[in-house]
């Protein structure tokens, strides 16, 4: 809990301009679920107990039966956590955001491997951002809900495109993030012709005009 805690306070000192607000997996018991690798969900109170590389590493699930069901973060694909009702008296978490929720996807950072990393758009659309925890580091002291951020340029994601190829975003390489997330739309061209370190802050409004505008070509 006082982890969670810990992000919520940080945040909403010093990321209220930024586009999306990573929450971090919480480590107290709350509802959620969890899917394995092998496509099986197990439903009850999760609670995400270690990490290796800022990855949920250790998970533990309560079933409705109170039978404790470990699992490690290699053999989940999917990590979803209701956030508690307390979190909301921070003021810094949109009331319509129920969940935290992490995904298996390849991390740019890692040559491509597979990593849970914390989704922060919704799942429908081409493309989904996720948060880059290493592009926020800025110490090796480093530790999950112990961010020191000052300035959205500061924020970098990483962006999943139709399922498959992974980006590292952001605002130094707007050019180059506009060419690859968007450039192969023409519909979405003509209405945002062109990008720059200017239309950082209009990232997630680029997004989500793609998702809409192109999802179906």
């Amino acid at each position: 809990m006082k982890a969670c805690l810990l992000l919520l306070a940080v945040f909403s000192h010093f990321i209220c301009d930024a586009q999306y607000v990573p929450l971090g997996a919480i480590t107290m018991w709350t509802e959620g679920y969890v899917v394995t690798t092998q496509n099986d969900t197990i439903r009850g109170q999760v609670r995400v107990g270690s990490f290796i590389n800022d990855s949920p590493a250790g998970v533990v699930v309560q079933t409705q039966d109170n039978k404790k069901v470990k699992l490690k973060g290699e053999n989940l694909q999917l990590i979803v956590q209701q956030i508690p009702r307390f979190a909301y008296a921070t003021g810094s978490i949109p009331k319509e955001r129920e969940t935290v929720v992490f995904e298996r996807v390849p991390n740019p950072r890692r040559d491509g491997k597979l990593m849970l990393l914390e989704r922060l758009t919704p799942s429908a659309g081409a493309i989904v951002l996720y948060f880059d925890v290493s592009g926020w580091k800025k110490t090796t002291e480093y530790s999950f809900g112990t961010f020191s951020v000052s300035h959205e340029q500061d924020l970098s994601y990483v962006a999943l495109k139709n399922n498959q190829n992974s980006f590292i975003v952001k605002r130094e390489d707007m050019a180059e993030t506009y060419a690859n997330l968007f450039g192969d739309c023409p519909l979405f061209v003509r209405n945002y012709p062109f990008a720059s370190r200017r239309d950082w802050k209009l990232l997630g409004e680029m997004i989500e005009a793609y998702n809409q505008l192109c999802h179906a070509q």
